[in-house]
C-alpha cells in the first residue's frame, strides 16, 4: 500500500493537527479535535477499500460512508482493530457536527488515546510502517514533544508530566496514575501475586506488603490514598485537578518508589545467589 496516496497523505496532515488541537485549551480545540480524528479515520478507511481493489464512489459525486467503507473491507476480510472504540468516534463527530457544544477533556484524552492506537495498527499492518515515525512528518515536533509527555516510561519522563500540567492538568494526572499501575503491575507479576482481586493499593493500606520487602510509612500511605481519590473523582468527571494536585500525585509517586526500588535490588541478589547455588550443586 502506498504511502504517496492523497487519502493517506490527507489522513496523516489531518491526525497531525489533532495533536495540535488535544495540546490547545479552548473549547473549540476540543471539538476540532473530534473532527479531525473521526476525517482521518475516515480518509484511511477509504483508502484501505481502494487498495482492495473497490471504487469509494455510490455515484459520480458522492463516495461511501464509513459504514460502507466497513462493509467493503469485512467483505474483502480486511482486518480491522478497536472497531467499537472507532465507531463511538464517528457517533461523536456526526453529532458534533449537528449540534453546538463540544467533548469535555475526558473524552478528549479516550478519542485520541484510541485513534492512535488504531493508526499505530493499521500502519504496521496494511502500509508496513511505524507510526511515530510518520507521525513526526505531519505533526508540530514541539507539538509531538508536549503530547509524548503523557505517556511516561521512567521517573526522569514521569517528572516531565510537571511541564504536561501546564497545559493539561487531567491528562497530566491520569498519566502519572497509568504509570503508578503499571509499576504496581510489574511488582505483582514479579512476587506471583493476583492483585486483581485485591488491588494493590488496598493491599498497600492494610500493610499487607512488608513480606514483600515494601514497608511504607503510614503518612505515604494516607498520600496514595488521596491521590487515589483524586485520580478517581477525575476520572470520573466530578472533580478538575489542579497542577498542585498533579505535583503533588508526582510527589507521592515518586516517594513511593524510593520503598520498592530496595526490594527489586534484594530480589536480583537472592536470584543471583540461586543461580550461583545451583550451579556448585
Amino acid at each position: 500500500m502506498a504511502i504517496e496516496s492523497p487519502l493517506f497523505q490527507s489522513a496523516m496532515e489531518l491526525l497531525g493537527h489533532s495533536i495540535s488541537h488535544y495540546n490547545g485549551k479552548k473549547e473549540l480545540d476540543r471539538k476540532l479535535l473530534i473532527l479531525h480524528l473521526a476525517n482521518a479515520v475516515e480518509l484511511i478507511l477509504k483508502d484501505l477499500v481502494l487498495d482492495s481493489g473497490e471504487s469509494i464512489y455510490k455515484n459520480a459525486k458522492e463516495t461511501i460512508t464509513i459504514q460502507g467503507c466497513l462493509s467493503s473491507l469485512k467483505e474483502k476480510n480486511v482486518s480491522l482493530p478497536y472497531l467499537n472504540k472507532i465507531e463511538l468516534l464517528i457517533d461523536e463527530r456526526n453529532a458534533l457536527q449537528h449540534r453546538f457544544g463540544s467533548p469535555n477533556e475526558l473524552t478528549s484524552i479516550f478519542y485520541i488515546n484510541i485513534a492512535q492506537e488504531f493508526f499505530k495498527s493499521v500502519l504496521k499492518e496494511h502500509y508496513g510502517q511505524d507510526y511515530d515515525e510518520i507521525i513526526s512528518q505531519f505533526a508540530d515536533e514541539i507539538d509531538l514533544v508536549a503530547f509524548k509527555l503523557g505517556a511516561p516510561e521512567n521517573d526522569q519522563e514521569l517528572e516531565k508530566l510537571q511541564e504536561l500540567a501546564k497545559i493539561h492538568p487531567l491528562g497530566a494526572l491520569l498519566s502519572a496514575w497509568s504509570y503508578f499501575e503499571k509499576s504496581t503491575d510489574e511488582f505483582s507479576q514479579e512476587v506471583g501475586m493476583d492483585f486483581r482481586r485485591r488491588p494493590f493499593v488496598m493491599e498497600l493500606q492494610a500493610g499487607r506488603l512488608k513480606r514483600f520487602g515494601i514497608d511504607v510509612p503510614g503518612d505515604l500511605r494516607m498520600n496514595i490514598d488521596k491521590i487515589r481519590k483524586i485520580r478517581n473523582m477525575a476520572a470520573h468527571g466530578r472533580g478538575d485537578p489542579t497542577k498542585a494536585d498533579v505535583k503533588a500525585t508526582i510527589k507521592t509517586i515518586e516517594e513511593f518508589e524510593k520503598y520498592e526500588s530496595p526490594r527489586l535490588y534484594r530480589r536480583q541478589f537472592y536470584l543471583s545467589q540461586a543461580t550461583l547455588l545451583d550451579s556448585i550443586c
